[in-house]
């Protein structure tokens, strides 16, 4: 055989085992299958769509928009996307860079003269904002207090955070934070003269064609929007919606509303350049600090899995769990817009990676992390604990998964599972803060208020400012 033989069998081999699994059909079948499972077993609420060279693939439609009045999620339904709106703000933030009107390394007060915090005008960079290094906070305790059809520009909000003191000195260091982008809102509107909504609208909605994009005033009747659910812990069986918790109006940090096939077409646009320059389209989406398993860049997360660079953002609030997935080098675009419970976008997210770039460390703990969920609520904790010490080496388990799963049971009235999950989350997390407070939950629930007040004072002792806390110690000990 010769090497130029050898060359040519090794070339197909490689392609081989390098094809995209969902070339085949029956993969994404298997994800279908997997995911009306989950719509009947565990609530999966939202719409997901897979995509194939700018092309739609796949697109389901799981649970309701109103739950109450049971109407169905369809494929146009617009979600709330929470913080996936950080791409917007700072693609629009490029496109100034782009044309010479700011430059990244400028200063805040170069363009908001009257910025009141001197500290943040004078040393907070526009690169630091984007890439959460500005050391600035986020604002939702104060914002949680007012009233929020208040809020409607983004000057509205500048009171919430302006005279907060920075976390630590900017570029040093890595904060998550909502504050920082409704900064770059500010600086938008100074340097382009328009609405910030309006800029984007223009700049990046309109040139990318998504034509049910937008930051809706809740307080007006909007069609077609998908309402957010959680389940109550407090009253068992009892949904919640999450109409009194969401932004009245969206902003540049977070809470407009899209679908999955604007999403897509804000994905074709941004690949094909036609939001910004290749140069700055790279730079935008290139990885900067280390965040989570992976990168930030500029309003973009980054992280690579077996070779696979994945670009894109995700989106979370109470009700809401979404995230949007570039693979440039395979091709695909998956969009996941949920309005239920986190555990269930987590599994769609794994579940799609698993399929797509195959299994990773954080993906097979995961599913583990499910078994033993499983293996616990029908064999019980000291089945769950044996399984646990048979793969201990070999997987780490997910507390906040565990978490998840045994509000679900306490929500469903599986009062002893619940209970089997919270101890088994205090046994392998014992740091761990909610779980004491959950713990204490399923104990009042299931009326053995001992229990209860035992775990209660425990979370309080790691959660002493918890004031609803206090009040339901107060009561549980009279």
């Amino acid at each position: 055989m010769t090497i130029r033989q050898i060359y040519f069998i090794a070339a197909i081999f490689f392609a081989a085992i390098s094809q995209p699994i969902l070339a085949k059909a029956q993969n994404l079948e298997s994800i279908s299958a997997h995911l009306k499972n989950l719509e009947k077993e565990n609530y999966l609420s939202g719409v997901v769509l897979i995509a194939k060279n700018g092309k739609p693939i796949y697109r389901e439609t799981f649970g309701f928009a109103n739950l109450p009045d049971r109407i169905k999620n369809k494929p146009d339904t617009k979600f709330n996307l929470a913080s996936i709106n950080k791409m917007f703000t700072a693609m629009a933030i490029m496109q100034l860079v782009e044309s010479g009107k700011i430059s990244l390394e400028d200063k805040v007060g170069q363009y908001l003269l009257d910025y009141p915090n001197k500290t943040v005008a004078d040393a907070v960079t526009i690169h630091q904002l984007l890439t959460h290094t500005s050391g600035m906070h986020s604002f939702w305790e104060e914002y949680d207090k007012l009233a929020k059809e208040k809020f409607k520009t983004v000057a509205d909000y500048l009171p919430l955070f302006v005279n907060k003191k920075l976390a630590f000195t900017p570029g040093s260091d890595f904060l998550y934070s909502n504050s920082g982008y409704m900064v770059l809102g500010l600086i938008i509107e100074k340097v382009s003269g328009q609405n910030y909504f309006d800029f984007v609208k223009e700049h990046i909605y309109k040139p990318a064609k998504m034509i049910n994009t937008d930051a809706y005033e809740l307080d007006n009747v909007i069609a077609n929007l998908a309402t957010g659910y959680t389940m109550s812990l407090e009253e068992p069986g009892q949904w919640k919606n999450n109409t009194f918790l969401n932004p009245t109006k969206g902003t540049p940090a977070g809470g407009g509303y899209s679908t999955v096939d604007d999403l897509l077409s804000f994905a074709n646009a941004l690949q094909s350049n036609r939001l910004l320059s290749k140069e700055n389209t790279a730079l935008c989406t290139s990885g900067k600090v280390k965040f989570r398993e992976g990168m930030y860049a500029y309003g973009f997360e980054e992280i690579t899995i077996n070779g696979h660079r994945i670009i894109g953002h995700t989106g979370g609030h109470d009700g809401v769990a979404s995230e949007i997935m570039i693979y440039p080098d395979l091709g695909y675009t998956v969009v996941i817009l949920t309005n239920g419970e986190v555990e269930n976008y987590w599994e769609v997210s794994n579940l799609i990676k698993k399929q797509l770039v195959g299994p990773a460390p954080s993906i097979n703990n995961f599913f583990y992390t499910k078994d033993i969920i499983k293996t616990v609520s029908n064999k019980g904790y000291e089945a769950g604990i044996k399984q646990i010490e048979q793969n201990s080496k070999k997987y780490s388990l997910r507390e906040n998964l565990i978490e998840r799963y045994g509000c679900k049971l306490l929500f469903e009235r599986k009062i002893n599972q619940s209970i089997d999950l919270f101890k088994l989350n205090i046994r392998f997390f014992p740091n761990s803060t909610y779980g004491y407070y959950y713990i204490s939950e399923a104990y009042r629930v299931s009326g053995q208020k001992k229990q209860a007040i035992e775990y209660l004072k425990l979370y309080l002792e790691k959660e002493p400012e918890d004031n609803d806390a206090k009040v339901k110690y107060n009561l549980l000990t009279k």
